[in-house]
């Protein structure tokens, strides 16, 4: 090998940094570098000692320098490459470069002429790039800002699980029955993974429904429909998965190749593409040979330029003794090239704006029930609010000019609703005064639907009430402040915003992303040691709340780390966090206008950070965003509105059909997965939940548009009965 003959390309992404050679020839030479960022304290450092390790490995001097990926701006910058190229293109230049060499070959072991079909899927990102017959990219997509479909969905997973992950597919593959795991957030997946355990399921089968996951979650966000076109190869750090490779299969019902070196093959394309420019090319390359010992200084700025507020990595050289800035990265404009918008300090998070109608307005509260026929006064009234986190629990007593709170509270739903419903009971039993009866329960929340159905006998004109989230929440909310204009109530798992529009309420929901929400809380309490109750005393000592990135609640996790390595203090962190919940929120559902006075509710509020951030950034008093004094008004305002609507409907002349508290407490209840088919019907339905009472089917959910009802709730009718039963003797039921 002659001295000007090597020629590297680095993939400098998310998660990791690659490093590979070729030569003259564009043959891989050296030993390719694929490292992990988490034991250096920064990027640069990781380049640094990726780049030493590979040129250990090799003779020859550097003639040329291609990079790709995430940080390709910066790093190209710092160490002088020579060609700068997206993703798409490295990857498509590498795995078209080995097919070219003959190294890409299918399960027979054939070469392959040509690929149509590359999925990739890293640490952070993942992508899907479908090619045309010359090995040029003709279409391309990405994940978004979620971590669902990306190794780190993988590597949090396994980090529960406690398992490395090196052995996390073979141990997968060794699954039987995979476990349905959601897919739509890594947070989420997380809850659902730890209700599994609790329930004793195979580790095995749990990993792999990890990974199955996964590919759905690919599948859905990434490839959107676009035919999958053969041949496909696997590529990315997630493609070293073998069980992933069967997911894929199994799921997308297609082949896959897995490519030779699958974890650098951006890294290679990068390294043909230096040699295919710097060969023979005039003034030789612009490494910068020093750059492993020079190390150039970068500093952190801000952008005030917009609302972007965006975070610069400010590159600095030296001129005339003094540090100069050679270039400026990071900002997703101009503007941040301008030196009047640059600064030391971030945006004040508080800077936002949010369209906030500030005048209060005579707002009467909706009504959500007719007048009444008869009087409640000195009646017992219950509320059941089944939440994947928790289930909360009231009980009311009513009076002459309104309700006294006998009792209140949250049992964890521990991914088994049907228990916590039944610990919620007993709450509720013990909380009852002797000889004193129940006029009515009210079930709201995602199990409001099971509750009814596992405690009273009818669904219809009755006072044992099933009702809606928004429903419940905007009725205690106008209970106690009957001007209320706006509802925010933010849980550990979901999110929503009520707002009054005349007479009636509109509203928006998230439900699908844990970063606006408590679990992004949580996980960065957990990871400083921190207990949820000591969060906000640490938090409020903030000076300089950091800017976290809160669209993901992983990356944003991932934010934190970083930033508790570049010297960010604990409390500013927090703070930071908060801050970020906030923005999350009203990015996803608060866009509309909002009016005062707004009511907080849910568990986050309780937290007197976010109450603070939601403050400072809306430009709100106490008595224009009120929270509550009251714990039971901010956690358990669900079972009290549907307490509240028990109470309306039984004024209205409906009695109750409760069970009884024995009935309910000692009847064996479990819930059952089954999958339908009917004669009269062309469809199939999967995952379809039947609650069964004492060997017996009495509610069936879960099916959109059933044609003939079967899945609707309670079965009322002897048909849907009989269907049900016929679908659990033919053993398509699972127990749940």
């Amino acid at each position: 090998m002659s001295l000007d003959d090597l020629y590297m390309g680095l993939d400098v992404g998310s998660a990791t940094v690659k490093v590979v050679g070729v030569d003259s020839e564009a043959r891989m030479v050296g030993i390719p570098v694929y490292l992990r960022y988490d034991a250096f304290s920064t990027h640069a450092e990781a380049v640094a000692h990726a780049l030493r390790a590979y040129l250990d490995s090799v003779s020859g001097k550097v003639a040329g320098v291609g990079v790709t990926g995430s940080g390709r701006k910066l790093i190209g910058s710092q160490i002088g490459a020579d060609v700068i190229q997206t993703e798409i293109f490295a990857h498509a230049a590498g795995v078209m470069h080995l097919v070219r060499t003959g190294a890409v070959r299918d399960e027979n072991g054939e070469s392959l002429s040509h690929v149509r079909s590359v999925i990739e899927i890293g640490g952070q990102d993942s992508k899907y790039i479908v090619l045309d017959e010359e090995g040029l990219p003709i279409h391309f997509s990405m994940n978004t800002i979620c971590s669902a479909g990306t190794g780190e969905f993988l590597k949090q997973l396994a980090d529960e699980a406690n398992v490395p992950m090196e052995d996390f597919g073979r141990l997968a593959l060794q699954s039987r029955h995979p476990a349905n795991i959601d897919a739509t957030c890594t947070v989420f997946s997380k809850r659902d993974f730890r209700h599994l355990t609790q329930k004793g399921v195979h580790l095995a089968d749990r990993l792999m429904g990890v990974c199955e996951a996964l590919v759905r979650n690919y599948i859905k966000t990434v490839v959107r429909g676009y035919p999958l076109q053969q041949p496909i190869v696997f590529q990315g750090g997630v493609a070293f998965n073998p069980a992933v490779r069967r997911a894929f299969e199994k799921i997308a019902k297609t082949r896959l190749v897995i490519t030779p070196h699958n974890g650098v093959v951006g890294a290679l394309g990068m390294a043909v593409a230096a040699l295919e420019t710097m060969k023979g090319a005039h003034g030789g390359t612009r490494f910068r040979t020093d750059y492993l010992e020079r190390q150039p200084k970068t500093r952190l700025r801000y952008c005030h330029g917009c609302q972007n507020a965006c975070e610069l990595v400010q590159i600095l050289g030296e001129g005339d003794g003094e540090a100069s800035v050679t270039a400026t990265l990071g900002g997703r404009c101009d503007g941040c090239h301008n030196p009047r918008h640059v600064h030391e300090q971030p945006l004040q998070n508080h800077a936002l704006q949010v369209p906030v109608v500030r005048e209060k307005t005579k707002t009467q509260p909706i009504r959500l029930w007719q007048r009444s026929v008869r009087s409640s006064v000195g009646y017992y009234f219950a509320g059941l609010d089944g939440g994947s986190r928790g289930t909360k629990f009231a009980l009311i007593r009513s009076g002459e000019t309104g309700v006294e709170i006998v009792t209140s509270g949250s049992v964890d739903t521990c991914g088994d609703a049907v228990n916590a419903c039944r610990q919620a009971l007993r709450r509720l039993k013990e909380a009852l005064p002797p000889k004193a009866n129940l006029a009515g329960i009210g079930t709201t929340g995602s199990a409001g639907e099971l509750f009814r159905d596992m405690i009273t006998t009818r669904r219809q004109e009755t006072a044992d009430v099933y009702t809606t989230e928004i429903l419940a929440h905007y009725a205690w909310a106008s209970h106690w402040l009957p001007e209320v204009a706006t509802v925010i109530d933010i849980g550990g798992n979901d999110s929503k915003l009520i707002a009054v529009r005349g007479e009636g309420l509109s509203f928006a929901m998230n439900d699908k992303c844990a970063a606006g929400t408590g679990a992004f809380l949580e996980a960065v309490a957990r990871r400083f040691g921190v207990s949820i109750d000591e969060y906000a005393e640490l938090a409020l000592q903030s000076s300089h709340p950091a800017h976290i990135a809160g669209r993901c609640a992983v990356f944003g996790e991932s934010d934190v780390i970083h930033k508790a390595r570049m010297g960010f203090t604990t409390p500013d962190l927090l703070m930071g966090v908060a801050f970020a919940v906030c923005r999350t929120y009203l990015s996803d559902i608060g866009r509309g206008m909002l009016r005062v006075p707004i009511v907080a509710q849910g568990g986050v509020f309780l937290n007197r950070a976010v109450q603070r951030a939601f403050r400072e950034t809306l430009h709100l008093g106490e008595r224009e965003f009120v929270v509550s004094k009251h714990t039971h008004d901010v956690l358990c305002a669900g079972a009290l509105g549907a307490a509240l609507i028990s109470r309306g409907r039984w004024e209205q002349g409906d009695d109750s059909h409760f069970k009884g508290f024995e009935h309910v407490l000692t009847t064996e209840y479990r819930t059952v997965s089954v999958a339908c088919t009917h004669r009269t019907c062309h469809r199939r339905c999967d995952g379809l939940a039947v609650l069964v009472e004492n060997g017996q089917p009495i509610a069936a959910y879960k099916a959109i548009d059933c044609p003939e009802g079967f899945f609707s709730g309670m079965l009322v009718h002897p048909k849907q009965r009989s269907h049900i039963t016929r679908l659990l003797a033919t053993g398509q039921g699972e127990v749940g």
